[in-house]
């Protein structure tokens, strides 16, 4: 079963973030105070690990702006709503109980409220029921006949008007009523409630404690008093595949001493797999007699101490004496480790801004560890504003949250409207602020592609980057060359920056080539440009779009860039932009300048012009850009642009 939406309503700062959709790791990016941590929370209360956290509380809950203490918050719309899609194994388990074909659509939806009630919605078929039911009941063609056809009211029907009713068709009713008490749809919704995934959420506030009384956790964990601390000092022995009970149950110090050297070795192993930030480290886990004159509890009784031994300094610290982001670092693959032992599969992680306390590095060890360890078996969301917790590899997946606040001009006043919390799935156009991590993960991504990348080719901007990807699918998926996949592009914001980009970098070796833009004004940096770049490495886009200036939407062509402008900003009727330039109007030449000048004179309700949507919105589109007018003409220019940018590469 996989997440597909989200949507929250009326919870703490959040009036309606809209529905926004869930990859397999989604990450929530936004400012401090957007409504992060409330988008988790709520979508916690829909399974949680635990029944006492499930609760809606409308004191606690509901905005403050809107809740009235005297007045039951409405149950509509719900706090939460939830678009899933079913998998194969789902529909096959269902199916082998209730019969073939009774799962009518894959997709449904799950809703909480305030009242507290789940509400599923669920496209069954009962004729597919009643069929499964009659083949177990093992009815003859002639039962079958009497029994009025496959659908419970003609067979309750037929019963009713038969002289005689059959000894078979009333064991399918009496059949019937038992299994599918309250109806089939009710019985299909109660067997997908148990299939839907546990949410498990983590903030920072859970870690590993160095020293462990034994005493104590041995007698909180016989009342079922375990603390959170506890249980992650419990999954790090489960970690080496040991108890608590059987390392202190060895009999001889040989048995004794090797459980713990296995538990230590065990644990060294699968920490600093992803820790690299000093390799020089091993786990060293110890039991011994406690010392009067340590802190209570831990001065009588046996005490575990879980040390770190630094074996370039050679010298050992007790692990709450390490640093926090280590501290967390170990904590967090503890405890996650042992998420199949304890759930399963079945679970969804909610991760509140992890890993806040590391270094940028192990920032990035984190993320490989998500990557590696959590992804292949749990859909993960979790919320950040570093750009070094943005994954560059799946930079698409990011949902930028952002408390927004409409202004309006009355006269000479400006009026705030408060919105609340809004998520949107368009990554790279919304407030500085909330992407200010998107795009310096950018920037830290571009350099360090430029550093390793043997053949780089740089471009001005994000959605010439886009463009090119796409297009040079598009060309592949005709059975033409694509672009050569040796290239590593990277925007670098400007034609100003690429010689100061080739400088910083001539000294690796690297082979480099650009494409820029043509503007009045431009010929001295070009000029400047050509000179340090090889020779024919500076492609201008003004011979490809056939015109004096032009930038990368010249060269798709006007037919091509205005339906796209007008599918991704849905302009319809005298809002649209010709097919062709209007005639006797000055028009400029670059196509963008044409738009923004439409769109300066549209009405209010419509949103700027940001030049990056579009390309956003082809790229995410998949296919759906090659059924727009005006397409094979622009594949054959971008074909001749990446046919050029290919020959370069000896």
């Amino acid at each position: 079963m996989r997440l597909l939406s989200v949507r929250v309503q009326d919870f703490w700062c959040i009036e309606d973030s809209t529905e926004f959709p869930i990859a397999d790791v989604t990450c929530l990016v936004g400012k401090n105070e957007s409504g992060k941590t409330a988008l988790l929370k709520a979508l916690h209360k829909l399974k949680p690990d635990e029944a006492s956290k499930e609760q809606f509380v409308p004191s606690r809950d509901y905005p403050k702006r809107k809740w009235r203490p005297d007045v039951a918050p409405p149950t509509n719309p719900p706090a939460i709503t939830t678009t899933w899609q079913l998998d194969d194994a789902d529909v096959a388990d269902l199916e082998k109980k209730f019969g073939v074909g009774v799962i009518a659509d894959r997709p449904f939806t799950l809703t909480k409220g305030f009242d507290n009630d789940r509400q599923f919605s669920i496209k069954s078929d009962e004729e597919a029921a009643v069929k499964h039911l009659i083949g177990d009941l093992g009815l003859s063609e002639e039962e079958k006949t009497v029994s009025g056809g496959f659908e419970i009211k003609s067979i309750q029907k037929a019963v009713a008007e038969a002289k005689e009713v059959g000894v078979s068709s009333q064991k399918l009713l009496d059949t019937f009523k038992q299994r599918f008490p309250n109806g089939v749809n009710h019985a299909i919704i109660q067997a997908v409630a148990e299939r839907v995934p546990t949410f498990l959420y983590f903030d920072n506030y859970l870690s590993l404690p160095g020293t462990v009384s034994v005493d104590d956790i041995v007698s909180r964990k016989a009342q079922n008093k375990l603390t959170d601390r506890d249980r992650v000092f419990l999954a790090l022995l489960s970690l080496a595949g040991t108890t608590i009970e059987k390392v202190h149950s060895a009999e001889t110090y040989e048995e004794f001493n090797s459980k713990l050297r296995a538990v230590s070795n065990q644990v060294t192993d699968q920490i600093f797999k992803y820790w690299t930030q000093n390799k020089h480290l091993d786990v060293d886990i110890r039991l011994d007699h406690a010392r009067p004159k340590d802190q209570p509890p831990f001065n009588s009784g046996w005490i575990f101490r879980t040390r770190i031994d630094n074996t370039r300094h050679r010298a050992d610290t007790n692990f709450d004496e390490r640093s926090s982001g280590f501290v967390w670092f170990f904590s967090f693959l503890v405890w996650f480790y042992q998420l199949k032992q304890l759930y399963g599969n079945n679970l969804i992680i909610l991760l509140d801004e992890p890993g806040l306390s590391l270094h940028a590095r192990a920032q990035g060890d984190l993320l490989r560890y998500i990557r590696e360890q959590l992804r292949p078996y749990y859909q993960v969301i979790y919320t950040t504003h570093s750009p070094f917790m943005i994954d560059n590899d799946d930079f698409l997946s990011a949902r930028t949250v952002e408390d927004v606040v409409k202004k309006e001009k009355k006269k000479d006043e400006e009026i705030e409207h408060l919105l609340g919390t809004k998520v949107s799935a368009d990554v790279l156009s919304t407030d500085p602020d909330t992407v200010s991590p998107l795009q310096r993960a950018l920037d830290y991504e571009i350099t360090q592609t430029l550093f390793i990348g043997k053949h780089t080719l740089l471009v001005e901007g994000p959605s010439d980057l886009l463009y090119l990807k796409w297009f040079s699918g598009q060309l592949e998926k005709a059975k033409k060359p694509g672009l050569d996949y040796r290239w590593n592009i990277c925007a670098v914001r400007g034609i100003d920056r690429i010689p100061g980009f080739v400088s910083l970098f001539r000294g690796n070796h690297l082979h480099i080539a650009a494409v820029v833009d043509v503007q009045a004004g431009h010929k001295a940096k070009i000029e400047n440009a050509k000179k340090i770049l090889e020779d024919k490495h500076l492609l201008t886009l003004d011979g490809y779009a056939g015109q004096n200036e032009a930038d990368i939407e010249d060269v798709l062509g006007r037919e091509f860039y205005a339906a796209l402008v007008n599918k991704t900003y849905d302009l319809r009727g005298k809002e649209k932009l010709p097919a062709t330039k209007p005639a006797g109007v000055s028009v400029p030449d670059r196509v963008v300048e044409e738009v923004k000048a439409h769109f300066a004179v549209l009405p209010p309700r419509f949103e700027e012009f940001d030049h990056m949507k579009p390309a956003e919105h082809l790229f995410q589109g998949g296919d759906e850009g090659s059924k727009l007018p005006g397409f094979e003409d622009t594949l054959g220019r971008m074909e001749k642009l990446i046919g050029d940018l290919n020959a370069l590469m000896s």
